[in-house]
């Protein structure tokens, strides 16, 4: 047997076999061809995916987002509680009752009329009238303000806006109607019973 060639084959120095790392192979652009082959933009468009339009990651409301939203549902509530009425019209208008007819004990049956029934009614209109100019001026803060990003998830929050702003134009109408006694008048005694 030749012993030769097997003893120079475990005299060879060996090379330990390292493994190599499943590495992705890159993509190399050249930057003259680079525009031609729409590679940057498709990669440009699909980080755009991932991160949502302003670059931040995708179900991140941003802060103009969020405050455009509350804001929304601030000028709903104010104009829902100028067609309805609040709590504090209502405290107001039972003060001015109690004050009219403290202050009628010894006027005409006109003024006190007046004073116990005309001053509450139009304390009301005031209180609805000015929760409704707030909901006005939120809905139109949030609607009209500058830079306003035009973002399609914000459909509902601009929604939401507009109904707060025509609620707020209707609680204001029936506020001047009720200020100015447009439909509903003074009670008048019958002359017989004021004499």
């Amino acid at each position: 047997m030749d012993t030769t060639k097997t003893d120079a084959l475990d005299k060879a120095p060996t090379v330990p076999e390292t493994e190599t790392p499943d590495v992705p192979a890159q993509v190399v652009v050249d930057p003259e061809t680079r525009d031609e082959d729409g590679l940057e933009d498709d990669l440009e468009e699909d980080n755009r995916d991932k991160d949502g339009a302003d670059g931040e990651p995708a179900g991140t409301p941003s802060a103009p987002g969020l405050a455009a939203a509350a804001g929304s549902v601030v000028a709903v509530g104010l104009g829902l509680s100028s067609l309805t009425g609040t709590w504090i019209g209502d405290l107001m208008q039972d003060r001015q009752q109690l004050i009219g007819n403290i202050k009628s004990s010894g006027g005409t049956p006109h003024a006190q009329l007046a004073a116990a029934y005309g001053t509450p009614w139009h304390t009301v209109a005031l209180f609805n009238g000015i929760f409704a100019v707030v909901a006005i001026l939120v809905a139109a803060v949030v609607l009209f303000r500058p830079g306003r990003p035009a973002t399609a998830g914000n459909h509902w929050s601009q929604a939401l806006a507009w109904g707060g702003l025509i609620l707020g134009a209707l609680g204001l109408l029936i506020a001047g109607v009720m200020w100015f006694d447009v439909f509903t008048d003074l009670p008048l005694l019958p002359a017989s019973s004021a004499s």
